[in-house]
């Protein structure tokens, strides 16, 4: 029988919705990746350049788990089961209180959440936002924590300063509830707005958060040293890498990772804490 590629071999298992565990053969790793919106076998195809990358670089196999559901994606994290996790930093934070995980690398920029409004309507000052509907990605996520946060500093509880407030899994579901009257003003990412406006949506910036760190790659806490130390050397230089730079930094658009420690997300640990209360 011809063998299939470790690679290949994930890819497939996805394209026919079976279950790649985490208890796979001896020495293979496991990136957790988190997205509500994709489904399972499009973040794997998405990430094949980068699990084609590390697995060269370490010399072991990198095998993509992907799960859309935060409340999972958790679980797994505080089992241990992923060996590294990509995602927002408010979940690499939440894997580090439940399970040590600690970032290595992030994208460079800042996240911030911006509150949106259709340009040719009602909404062009904060105040403008009372008493309407606000859409807002799902409560665990990092534009909602952002969002709360903001609305605290101006003393607003936002449910009570807006007549209703829907949540969304994908921010596409935003700006479509946006532009189809369901909603007043929307909650999404600065880098989405920005490039929403770019493609000719016609909108308006009513307010915007303060900034946190960008989407985050870590490592599990009690890793070697030495496994460490090579993934934090090859994400650092996986822009110079030919099908990093015209795979999975193409598609995203990123242009490289900066390296990244706990102390550069103070700020994430505070908005944590606070959405708890």
């Amino acid at each position: 029988m011809h063998k299939i590629p470790h690679i290949v071999r994930a890819v497939v298992l996805f394209a026919f919705g079976l279950f790649v565990p985490a208890s796979m053969a001896a020495g293979e790793l496991v990136l957790g990746v988190q997205d509500y919106g994709k489904s399972p076998r499009m973040i794997s195809l998405e990430f094949r350049d980068m699990s084609k990358y590390l697995s060269a670089k370490l010399g072991q196999p990198v095998i993509v788990e992907p799960v859309q559901s935060y409340q999972r994606y958790m679980e797994r994290a505080k089992q241990k089961r992923y060996h590294f996790m990509y995602g927002p930093p408010s979940m690499v934070m939440e894997a580090n209180a439940l399970a040590g995980y600690e970032p290595v690398v992030k994208v460079p920029g800042l996240l911030s959440a911006a509150f949106m409004s259709l340009a040719d309507g009602p909404i062009a000052f904060p105040e403008d936002m009372k008493g309407k509907r606000i859409g807002m990605p799902e409560e665990n996520s990092l534009m909602t924590m952002l969002a709360f946060s903001k609305l605290r500093e101006m003393k607003v509880d936002p449910r009570r300063y807006f007549s209703n407030v829907m949540v969304f899994n994908d921010a596409n579901d935003v700006i479509s509830a946006l532009k189809l009257g369901m909603i007043d003003v929307g909650v999404a990412n600065s880098g989405l707005y920005n490039a929403w406006g770019a493609q000719g949506h016609n909108l308006n910036l009513v307010l915007q958060s303060s900034g946190a760190p960008h989407l985050t790659f870590a490592v599990r806490g009690d890793l070697p040293a030495e496994t460490k130390a090579k993934v934090r050397e090859a994400l650092l230089a996986a822009h110079k890498d030919p099908g990093m730079k015209n795979g999975y930094f193409k598609r995203t658009g990123f242009p490289n990772f900066e390296a990244a420690s706990l102390q550069d997300y103070e700020g994430v640990k505070k908005l944590l804490a606070e959405s708890k209360k």
